[in-house]
């Protein structure tokens, strides 16, 4: 007999890919409304690159006599089958009318929890129980639910681990002495990748740093004891890429199921115009997804006609494009290699539900997210 699972499509689209994964059921029906065609499209995508047969149904948001009668339907169709019901998500009405219809008929209903990382089996009564999650659903896979086409991220990681000795002490070199990390940033800030190479460069007074960077590949010691910039590969490195490396390398230790750094893509969108994004670092654990934002900019810093430290423009494009993202499940982070000193940023954080890290604490990058990724 086969088993089909049906669930209300919302716009956090994580709960259905999480039962039909843990499930396993042989079909899946999407109750959609006109307004979430677009999700159930995705989700339809995704669904079939699994070798999941999908289908849907229409259903009217809130005419409650509709969503019992399409229910009902459903069930009929599936007279043969073992037919269950997922409620998580969709509009009240639908919640209601789909779950008075599978209640009726004595057909299975569950609910997925995902903050407790359970799925809750709420009906029959007698078989009530709850299940721990024990699925991983991919960065694509998150993303792509969410209407995000990945074009490109870091694939090859030898050259960060490459020069991963240098990554390491300039992170401890932030915790340790922020001004060197200010000084870099200041004296690297002109050039870009328009500028002629080489590029010749003083750098802070620090002995142990000038021998560290002479070991990153594009980059040569002058007899002066300043340096000489030959790539824009290196220059871009020492303008910030770096801290978006240490924080990869560190997410890489720390039991992520996935990580992936600099992740560019476009926005799947109705019209022709198709927005693109980019995303630092990208973490997956089970069926959850967390977004790091790596800035090497003073975020305390004021600019003219603005009370507030830019540090709070870094929170509005992080929670913005979290939203989009992640939706209600994800987590997102936003990691300063200086420090946040102004109280407005850290209270604002906590309001938009974003954690911080930032240079005073940078070393403690590793324990910071083994706590994270086990919330």
């Amino acid at each position: 007999m086969s088993r089909i699972h049906v669930c209300l499509v919302s716009d956090q689209p994580i709960p259905t890919l999480t039962t039909v994964l843990q499930l396993k059921p042989d079909g899946v029906i999407l109750l959609k409304t006109s307004e979430m065609d677009e999700k159930a499209a995705f989700l339809m995508d995704i669904l079939a690159a699994k070798k999941v047969k999908a289908s849907s149904e229409r259903i009217e948001a809130y005419d409650i006599n509709d969503v019992i009668r399409v229910s009902e339907s459903v069930i009929k169709k599936c007279s043969d089958c073992e037919v269950s019901l997922n409620i998580t998500g969709g509009t009240k009405i639908g919640t209601l009318g789909t779950f008075q219809a599978f209640y009726t008929s004595g057909k299975p209903i569950y609910y997925v929890d995902t903050k407790s990382n359970r799925i809750l089996k709420l009906f029959p009564e007698k078989e009530q129980a709850e299940y721990p999650i024990n699925v991983t659903i991919s960065i694509k896979d998150y993303l792509e639910a969410y209407g995000f086409q990945v074009t490109s991220h870091v694939k090859d990681d030898s050259y960060i681990y490459a020069r991963k000795t240098l990554t390491h002490y300039l992170a401890h070199t932030v915790a340790h002495d922020e001004k060197i990390i200010a000084s870099l940033n200041g004296r690297l800030h002109a050039y870009d990748s328009n500028s002629s190479l080489p590029i010749s460069l003083a750098l802070p007074g620090n002995h142990k740093l000038l021998s560290h960077i002479t070991l990153l590949k594009g980059v040569t010691r002058r007899d002066d004891g300043s340096i000489e910039i030959q790539e824009y590969d290196a220059l871009r490195y020492l303008k910030g890429i770096w801290f978006e490396e240490y924080v990869y390398l560190t997410a890489k230790d720390a039991g992520a199921d996935e990580v992936w750094l600099n992740i560019e893509g476009r926005w799947l969108t109705k019209g022709k115009y198709q927005p693109k994004n980019e995303f630092d670092v990208m973490i997956s654990k089970g069926n959850r997804l967390f977004y790091i934002s790596c800035k090497t900019a003073n975020p305390d810093r004021i600019t003219e006609g603005d009370a507030e430290g830019v540090g709070r423009h870094y929170l509005y494009e992080l929670d913005s494009l979290s939203d989009k993202a992640l939706g209600l499940f994800g987590k997102k982070m936003l990691a300063s290699a200086r420090r946040i000193d102004d109280p407005a940023i850290r209270e604002r954080a906590k309001v938009l539900g974003i954690d911080l890290i930032d240079g005073k604490n940078i070393i403690m990058l590793k324990d910071t997210l083994k706590q994270w990724l086990r919330k």
